[in-house]
């Protein structure tokens, strides 16, 4: 019997890409379900042009199907291939092939002939950041009108002909600033907000589009709207601007064929149109009076348009883009339209989301509609802004050019809201005319979790709204306030990020931007990219903080488990190695003061070297207790906490870097820091642990970190529990935790025997909870546990934050018991708690060999467990009172007593 035919083929994990950003991709494929596991392979790469034989690799005798790099193969700049494989499940014959095809980008910074080209425009306005070591520089500043800071966006156009028609054509481009581009007046791209967002100036990416089907014979038009994007507009919590440039520019070539035939150049001449301005942050000002038709098509006469300039600017730092890019994933229709009680009207999207709204409406010549977008309504249900800054408007400007039924979507800017005030607007609002379109990175959803219970439900899909909303070209705090990537958000949510979605190329970018952010002594950021404004509003805070540079250590690992690719591990392991030794640089370099005249034998002295518990740490961030009205309670728990947090991440980095080095093979490095490891945890456990399991830190964020990271003494673990127990009885069965441990608490307690504990915790309704914000009619995750009040009343805080959803990674790990048992899922543990409180769970995963599942069903006395094992994978069963059962592919259903 002949092995099955490998379907789903990828390339780079995504199918059939055409903008290849490596020499040495990886291949992959997917098996249909069997009860036996791939035992061989055999791949073939050839030119597509020419069909001569790049690689080949014969018989392979491997299991693995993902990640599949072949030994030796580079491939050209520019190319197109072809590529098939088959497999062998056994001793019988192979099976038949199966056939795809790639193309890759340019590869090679000589391939690069284009002109940095320069459109009419006046620079940008600087404007200084807020200083962020001052709690009331945090309310907002006032500015000039927005009228008088931002410029018009400015068009481009450049003609060139063409004596035939290209079968293939490439167009590469990259932008100061963001653009949109069309090839005589079609769009060739679904994308948004390109090129993204990057750790300029060390990092610029540049997109690939398929151009053939637009190109003619003879004369033929580039057009490229541009407009201040990350590059020179409003960014980061600090509202700073220019923080890379102040001038827009644009730079693209065109292959047809595998030759350049046109390039961004001096012919090239440029005007303005409708938009007045746009901004990432502020909004977008459209006058559709000033829109110029047939300005990106051939036959358009600009002679009064006004020539470009070359632009003194560099090609270093151009890298391909990887991954998905940004587009529009979603639309909400027929929206609630209200009249609050002020008598204003109001869309409400029902969804909070990050995007914008398209509206369609009619009116005279000159009438203008303003769009002010937020996340809430106040108690009375009137419109209110709830995230206040400098430049954080999210408000859009649309005056009609009145010409009959007229749409609008800005082009360049987006918000986080759920709400649209809507004034100007003449007559009724219909349903119909409004939409809500979401913007986010374009990647594969592949999970889903579902209960029993609809607020739990309720939970699972804020935690995957906030993610959506905050994977959007980098990942987020928040869609509205700040939209950085502060690196201990995702340190602590990666893993449940997985679950939901594919996200190992957006994430591997993101390390990208991590490695060139990280500075040459190997300080990793608190947001990457690093704005050079947010740098500047810094004050005394200092550049990093324990917890949050640790993500070079934590996500490389949590993409690794996950998706079993080791390049993540081997890409970022020198950047892992120059961290630790920078925090080991601190530790052993900076004594707190309070140490410094104890005599250089005493222990209390000696261990110090051993602990970063000196600088600037965030620690176990916002922790419910510490926090009241008064913006300086936010580092209430940085204080408290920063030296026991700080010495837990150090421990827990060198850890992790000690897990890597056994798994690249390299014991040298692995043996030296296990030792300091070792020796970190002694420093701790003497520092901040009494022998009777009592933290020096009375919080339970503190026992939650320690008893998770293995920094308890193991007679001790016992104890430390009870404590931990004590104080959320004492907080009426209430969590206490902050960012950090937060994401630790409920497997905690589950490891300490504590499962009905957990469940409490996880069913609590009232604040501080997960269920509260969803009583409160929550949609998404919200960065403070209280961001509405009891009364309706929302807090000038973000509604959407992803950091606390961590909890999700529990749902799907514990709840319905899916777990990877082997680096990518290639054993995967089904261990599901059959005690927790629910009739039914159902979880569904993709992972690297197909869609994994879980679902069990309570009746009576018994319990129905079905579980999927996807092909060329396996499976082990662990169910209450029963032997371990390994499972080969398939489907397989069984039935066990009820805990």
């Amino acid at each position: 019997m002949a092995a099955p035919t490998p379907r789903d083929l990828t390339v780079e994990r995504l199918s059939e890409p055409d903008a290849v950003w490596t020499p040495s991709p990886a291949f992959g494929w997917r098996v249909e379900s069997t009860a036996d596991r791939q035992t061989a392979c055999e791949l073939e790469v050839r030119d597509a042009a020419t069909d001569a034989l790049v690689a080949a690799t014969g018989k392979l005798s491997s299991s693995v199907s993902h990640a599949v790099v072949i030994p030796g193969v580079t491939l050209t700049s520019r190319g197109r291939y072809t590529w098939r494989v088959r497999i062998w499940t056994g001793e019988e014959e192979p099976g038949e092939w199966a056939v795809s095809r790639f193309a890759t980008t340019i590869l090679e910074p000589a391939d690069w002939v284009a002109d940095w080209i320069e459109p009419e425009q006046k620079p940008v306005t600087r404007e200084a950041p807020v200083d962020l070591s001052d709690t009331a520089a945090l309310s907002p500043t006032p500015r000039t009108p927005v009228e008088d800071r931002l410029h018009p966006s400015p068009l481009v156009r450049q003609v060139f002909t063409l004596g035939r028609r290209p079968e293939h054509a490439r167009l590469y481009i990259t932008a100061h600033g963001v653009y949109e581009v069309t090839v005589n007046g079609q769009q060739i791209t679904q994308d948004v907000l390109a090129p993204g967002y990057d750790e300029h100036p060390h990092r610029l990416s540049y997109h690939s589009h398929d151009a053939a089907p637009f190109l003619r014979v003879g004369e033929n038009v580039v057009g490229v709207r541009l407009a201040d994007g990350w590059w020179a507009g409003r960014i980061s919590f600090t509202g700073g601007s220019a923080n890379y440039g102040d001038r827009l520019g644009v730079l693209w070539q065109l292959d047809a064929d595998g030759e350049v035939v046109a390039a961004s150049g001096p012919s090239a001449r440029s005007s303005f149109g409708e938009i007045r301005y746009s901004d990432i942050f502020v909004g977008e000002k459209v006058d559709a009076r000033l829109a110029v038709p047939g300005w990106d098509e051939p036959g358009f006469e600009d002679a009064d348009w006004t020539p470009v300039r070359l632009a003194d600017a560099r090609r270093t730092g151009l890298v391909p883009f990887i991954g998905e890019p940004v587009r529009r994933v979603a639309e909400i229709r027929n929206p609630r339209i209200l009249t609050t009680p002020k008598g204003e009207l109001v869309v409400d999207l029902g969804q909070n989301i990050a995007g914008r709204l398209r509206l369609t409406a009619s009116g005279a010549s000159g009438t203008t509609i303003v769009l002010e977008h937020t996340e809430s309504l106040d108690r009375n249900g009137d419109y209110q802004q709830n995230i206040m800054g400098a430049n954080k408007d999210q408000t859009d400007v649309w005056i009609l050019s009145g010409t009959g039924r007229e749409t609008f979507e800005p082009r360049f800017s987006f918000h986080g809201f759920r709400f649209v005030r809507i004034t100007g607007h003449s007559g009724p609002l219909a349903p119909e005319d409004v939409v809500g379109v979401v913007i986010s990175s374009d990647l594969e959803q592949t999970g889903s979790f579902s209960t029993d219970d609809a607020r739990i439900n309720r939970l699972h899909e804020n935690v995957v709204w906030s993610q959506r909303s905050n994977f959007l070209s980098i990942p987020t705090d928040c869609p509205q306030r700040e939209r950085a990537g502060w690196t201990g958000d995702i340190q602590v949510f990666a893993r449940a990020a997985t679950n939901n979605a594919r996200v190992d190329l957006f994430l591997e970018r993101w390390l990208a931007n991590v490695r060139a952010a990280q500075s040459p002594e190997g300080v990793v950021p608190m947001i990457v990219p690093f704005t050079p404004s947010f740098a500047e509003s810094m004050g005394g805070l200092g550049q990093t903080s324990a917890g949050w540079g640790d993500v070079i250590t934590v996500l490389p690992l949590a993409l690794y488990e996950r998706y079993g690719d080791m390049r993540v591990l081997t890409e970022n392991y020198e950047a892992m190695r120059r961290w630790v030794h920078w925090v080991r640089e601190r530790a052993e370099g900076d004594i707190p003061e309070r140490y410094r005249d104890l005599p250089g034998d005493d222990p209390v002295r000696q261990r110090q070297s051993l602990l970063w518990n000196t600088g600037f740490h965030f620690g176990d961030w916002l922790v419910p207790s510490t926090v009241t009205d008064d913006p300086a309670s936010l580092f209430a728990a940085a204080q408290s906490t920063g030296a026991l947090f700080g010495s837990a991440f150090y421990f827990h980095s060198v850890s992790n870097l000690t897990r890597v080095a056994e798994i690249l093979g390299d014991g040298a490095v692995a043996a030296e820091t296990s030792d300091l490891a070792a020796r970190i945890r002694e420093a701790f456990i003497a520092e901040f642990t009494a022998p009777d399991g009592r933290m020096s830190v009375p919080l339970q964020g503190a026992y939650v970190i320690a008893l998770a990271f293995g920094l308890v003494p193991d007679d001790a673990r016992e104890a430390a529990g009870r404590h931990l127990v004590r104080l959320i009885h004492e907080a009426g069965d209430h969590l206490d935790t902050g960012f950090l441990s937060g994401p630790f608490l409920l497997d905690v307690l589950a490891d300490l025997g504590e499962t009905e504990l957990a469940y409490t915790l996880l069913f609590q309704d009232s604040a501080p909870s997960w269920l509260y914000e969803v009583d409160m009619g929550a949609t998404t995750i919200w960065e403070s546990w209280t961001g509405v009040a009891p009364d309706g009343q929302p807090r000038e805080l973000s509604l959407n934050h992803y950091a606390f959803g961590a909890v999700d990674d529990f749902l799907f790990r514990r709840v319905a018991g899916i777990r990877p048992a082997a680096p990518g899922y290639s054993t995967i543990e089904f261990a599901p708690d059959l005690s927790a409180p629910f009739g039914s769970v159902s979880a569904r995963i993709g992972t690297p060999f197909g869609a994994a599942s879980a679902r069990w069903t309570r009746a009576l006395a018994d319990v129905e467990v079905e579980v999927v094992v996807p092909g060329n994978a396996q499976g082990v069963l662990r169910l209450p009172g029963r032997e371990d059962l390994r499972l080969p592919p398939g489907r397989h259903t069984f039935t066990t007593r009820s805990s």
